[in-house]
């Protein structure tokens, strides 16, 4: 269990020095961040020596989540956060839950882990990603849904009151927060496992439902009207905004900063989208290019409107056909002029 050693205390206002440079070190949470980037790196070796050029980007977003993941808990997130302050400690949470686990989705460890292995070990690997339960975690389903729990098993019940008593369960959020994030942004941002890859319009939805979830939580902490973690509140700093107003302002911080952050990650999965070229984006492609055409099915009359039909039936890409593009757009025109009655 970790015991940190809080540097400056008693712990002075937070101000933006305060916060880039208050650290505490927690030899646990050192001892274990460090092993899973000395792992991570072996497993690098490995790879390479296999015959596999494993890319330095990979290696550098794993080793930044790890290192959000640190600063997080040992950095002034952690350290103002366990002091009482709410609103700091979301900022914790959003730390550990989305940014970190974001970053080493990046890593493609799941990759990493398949390339470095050979035989009788890669075997053993294959064997366990094919059990139930490894399906089970993999699934969209279950990322979703341990996200939202996280969340509002969390900010919404007493656990932040019985946590305030208890390192083991300070711990156990923090693990909880990093699994779960990791569990649900695997699946959504990267094709660490492409044997299992989710098409695109369903990575967006489950996207907006995370950010639904964020919202919820942050809507009912702003409408709050009075502080609903007695026990964090009493150890809020004698400085610090009030117990209410701190309650708002984590309300605020996961409302406005978790569907900001889960916004970027939804414009990520987007641009990605558009530049793959992959045979399972192009069916998500061909989709919306019949929905978009059953749309103008009926529009226009006349030989004019026919051609126009035609030309945008048979292109290939409707972008980056001038002509095709140009009788979309005519339709359009004539979509908007054509009377509601008559459509």
């Amino acid at each position: 269990m970790d015991h940190p050693m809080t540097m400056g205390d008693p712990l002075a206002p937070l101000t933006w020095g305060q916060a880039f440079t208050t650290w505490r070190f927690a030899p646990v949470t050192a001892a274990l961040l460090t092993l899973a980037l000395l792992l991570y790196l072996g497993a690098v070796v490995a790879a390479r020596r296999g015959g596999t050029r494993w890319p330095l980007a990979r290696t550098a977003a794993f080793t930044a989540g790890l290192a959000v993941a640190g600063a997080a808990i040992m950095g002034s997130p952690g350290v103002y956060g366990d002091a009482g302050l709410l609103w700091v400690h979301m900022i914790e949470h959003l730390m550990l839950i989305m940014l970190s686990p974001w970053l080493l989705c990046l890593g493609h460890p799941t990759t990493l882990l398949l390339r470095a292995t050979r035989g009788a070990a890669r075997d053993r690997v294959e064997s366990i990603r094919g059990t139930w339960f490894a399906r089970f975690l993999r699934s969209p389903l279950t990322g979703l849904a341990g996200y939202a729990a996280v969340l509002f098993g969390v900010h919404l019940s007493s656990f932040m009151d019985v946590m305030m008593g208890s390192p083991g369960l300070m711990a156990l959020e923090r693990a909880l927060y990093l699994g779960g994030g990791y569990l649900y942004f695997s699946r959504l941002l990267t094709a660490d496992s492409p044997r299992d890859g989710l098409p695109y319009p369903l990575r967006l939805f489950s996207l907006f439902m995370g950010m639904s979830a964020d919202t919820i939580v942050g809507i009912v902490l702003l409408q709050a009207t009075h502080p609903p973690f007695p026990a964090y509140a009493r150890t809020q700093p004698s400085w610090g905004p009030g117990p209410l107003a701190d309650v708002h302002g984590a309300g605020a911080v996961m409302w406005i900063g978790g569907d900001g952050l889960m916004f970027v990650m939804m414009l990520v999965v987007a641009a990605r989208w558009f530049t793959d070229r992959s045979p399972e984006a192009a069916r998500a492609g061909e989709f919306l290019e019949s929905a978009r055409q059953a749309a103008l099915a009926g529009t226009g009359h006349g030989d004019t409107a026919r051609q126009d039909r035609e030309r945008l039936r048979t292109s290939g890409d409707v972008d980056e056909d001038d002509a095709a593009l140009a009788a979309y757009n005519a339709l359009l025109a004539d979509l908007n002029r054509t009377p509601r009655a008559d459509r």
